[in-house]
């Protein structure tokens, strides 16, 4: 797992040395050079979200939890919750990476600016959540750090090596007690599902690709069941919403982009330890 981590680390360094505007992934967006008022919107809900999401981080987890900084260290993925906190953030900076850059994109910022302010802005509030951690019971712990960093870096990747674009990870989450407010997030662990989504159409032989439709992906899901003390894998379908609605509109592009970092309910086999393989008509998570 280590070593994955870090040739991820490694690939993202490169990327940032060398990269060129001419080798960007294709996407979607139309240059506007001019200050336009939505490349002031873009700016604003850039900067909207990041504080949002840290005062929903405050009201969440530090809110009355004082302490010394201090330091935590977990066993990777064999630790706290059974490891799928970490890769929760791998996604969740994944996941404002790709936001970031495509507000900024829909905003008409350059391909390099949009990709280093996201990346940017994707780091400072991974580092900010593992601070406020760290004045907590939680503790600073550079494990997160190290996958909150390799999500970025799997995303910057994507804009830059046309073939890991077949390849996206997505999340599903849906508590068995419905959905309420405020929001916990991290309080069910049981209801998340990440998954790694697959075009597999795109790597198909000529002569069957015709045969596959362009929409349907093939979704690995990873989760935990039973409070915490068993894994599970999920082994099922996924649409690409860009597949399936396609778009010249920028507004609809920018939210069918967003809505395509989560998982659509679709078919599905289950595999939990110690539990028979369960079957779903639409897996939820």
């Amino acid at each position: 797992m280590m070593r994955a981590v870090v040739i991820v680390l490694l690939l993202f360094c490169v990327s940032l040395s060398s990269a060129q505007d001419s080798i960007f992934v294709t996407d979607g967006f139309q240059l506007k050079p001019d200050f336009t008022s939505r490349k002031v919107v873009s700016t604003v809900a850039i900067g909207g979200l990041l504080v949002t999401s840290l005062i929903w981080s405050y009201d969440t987890w530090w809110r009355d939890a004082g302490r010394e900084f201090n330091f935590k260290t977990e066993n990777w993925l064999n630790g706290y919750f059974l490891g799928i906190d970490k890769i929760g953030h791998f996604y969740t900076s994944y996941f404002y990476f790709n936001t970031f850059r495509n507000v900024m994109l829909w905003g008409g910022y350059e391909r390099s600016t949009a990709d280093w302010w996201a990346a940017g802005a994707a780091a400072f509030f991974a580092l900010a959540i593992e601070v406020g951690d760290g004045v907590t019971p939680y503790g600073f712990d550079y494990q997160d750090i190290v996958f909150n960093f390799a999500g970025i870096g799997y995303g910057w990747l994507q804009t830059r090596v046309p073939f890991l674009t077949h390849f996206d990870i997505k999340w599903s989450y849906v508590p068995p007690e419905g959905y309420k407010l405020p929001v916990r997030i991290t309080d069910n662990y049981d209801a998340h599902t990440y998954w790694l989504t697959c075009d597999i159409d795109k790597l198909l032989p000529s002569s069957v690709e015709p045969y596959w439709p362009d929409f349907l992906q093939i979704a690995v899901g990873v989760g935990v069941d039973d409070k915490v003390t068993k894994r599970e894998l999920v082994v099922g379908f996924d649409l690409n919403l860009e597949e399936l609605f396609h778009t010249e509109n920028e507004d609809l592009l920018l939210i069918e982009r967003t809505v395509n970092m989560f998982h659509v309910p679709a078919p599905a086999i289950k595999f939990t330890e110690t539990k028979e393989p369960r079957y779903y008509l639409f897996h939820r998570n």
